[in-house]
């Protein structure tokens, strides 16, 4: 008969305090110039989205310019 060999865990040190990371600001007209520029990019290169969610290239223009406004505030 084989014995069974037991591993000796290390003991596991809880902590009370827990670190939590430090909160981004949260900056409105930043995100959304940049997620604006992120759905500009993608439907200027694809004319089957463009179509499928009926945009047109002046319809992006138009959001170019409003992303512009955005990244001045």
């Amino acid at each position: 008969m084989e014995s069974i060999k037991v591993h000796q865990l290390a003991p596991v040190l809880l902590d009370t305090k827990t670190s939590r990371a430090a909160r981004r600001k949260v900056n409105g007209p930043a995100t959304a110039a940049l997620l604006i520029k992120m759905a500009t990019e993608i439907l200027t290169v694809s004319p089957t989205l463009r179509h499928q969610a009926n945009i047109t290239l002046s319809d992006l223009a138009a959001a170019e310019k409003v992303r512009k406004e955005l990244s001045k505030k």
